[in-house]
């Protein structure tokens, strides 16, 4: 049997990650990752990648990106790198060049993802329909989701920039941190809450509220003092943040009738997980009226798994 080999890469706004990819299986342990900010393009992450690797001669690439997909110049929404296939054939040569939106990777890999990797959210006591749409959603630079559609001809997967909806508020106090997110931006959208820098923002909006100087604390420390419990503000950041999440993939799951289940992955919110399993976040992802019903009783997992895009870049080989 001839041996077919490819480069996957998922590139979101902060990280780049790489592996090989055999006959349509990614080798584990190739998988690489490497920061953004190191690098000042990306064939110089992938070039770095390549030369550590020995050089290996790809007949494919397929590179899962923070970006709409459209047109043959990719810009990343949250990070300055621009993509082109004839500016990454320097680094890949001749190889086939496929470029996917990250969200739509990630939905490509739902239906190999092992058993273990999905940690149960919600799982209520209804039987799902075989082959119904499931949708990936998540947050850690940026906020995407992405369906995946069992169809006669196949998986097929929408994807959208559902980052920059308008986000959703309900109460009074939520109006008052819209307004604030909002500032000298002339709205808030979604990714401006559902993110790492709107989890240090909405922590920030807190300590105005307490009439305190807002501390210089990051994504990273403000999940930590929340799930220690050690920092009320930052609890309560936390509990905004789902509160936001549950509300979101809420819409989100009727707008694509996710009767399948949700799949939550990104940094962010695998660094609040111990909030997923409070009430502030189911009852947010619950609460549609009329559909309440339907909402109730779709399933929720958390994906424990930073490379699961790479997997999907493998089966669009």
């Amino acid at each position: 049997m001839s041996i077919q080999r490819g480069l996957a890469a998922d590139i979101g706004g902060t990280n780049t990650r790489l592996a090989l990819v055999e006959n349509g299986r990614v080798l584990e342990d190739t998988i690489a990752r490497f920061r953004n900010a190191d690098f000042e393009t990306p064939e110089a992450a992938i070039g770095t990648y390549l030369s550590e690797a020995g050089r290996p001669v790809c007949a494919s690439a397929v590179i899962a990106i923070a970006a709409p997909i459209d047109g043959p110049a990719i810009r990343m929404t949250n990070h300055p790198w621009t993509f082109s296939a004839d500016c990454l054939g320097t680094v890949l040569g001749d190889a086939r060049i496929t470029f996917l939106n990250d969200f739509e990777a990630l939905a490509y890999s739902l239906d190999n993802v092992p058993a273990e990797r999905l940690q149960p959210v919600h799982q209520p006591e209804v039987k799902l329909r075989s082959n119904a749409t499931r949708l990936v959603v998540g947050a850690g630079t940026g906020f995407n989701a992405a369906a995946l559609f069992h169809t006669p001809a196949g998986l097929h997967v929408g994807t959208g920039e559902c980052g920059h909806a308008t986000l959703p508020v309900e109460t009074e106090d939520e109006l008052r941190l819209w307004t604030y997110l909002a500032l000298n931006r002339g709205r808030a959208s979604v990714e401006r809450a559902l993110s790492g820098s709107g989890l240090r923002e909405i922590h920030e909006w807190y300590c105005l509220e307490q009439g305190l100087s807002p501390r210089d604390l990051s994504p990273a420390e403000i999940a930590e003092r929340a799930n220690s419990g050690s920092d009320p503000l930052c609890v309560a950041a936390a509990r905004q943040w789902v509160t936001f999440l549950g509300r979101v993939i809420g819409d989100l799951s009727l707008v694509f009738l996710s009767l399948g289940g949700i799949v939550l992955t990104g940094g962010v919110t695998r660094s609040l997980a111990k909030f997923l399993t409070e009430p502030e976040f189911i009852n947010a992802f619950c609460a549609k009226g009329r559909q309440q019903k339907l909402v109730s009783g779709i399933p929720v997992h958390l994906l424990d798994d930073d490379f699961a895009a790479l997997a999907g870049c493998a089966a669009r080989m």
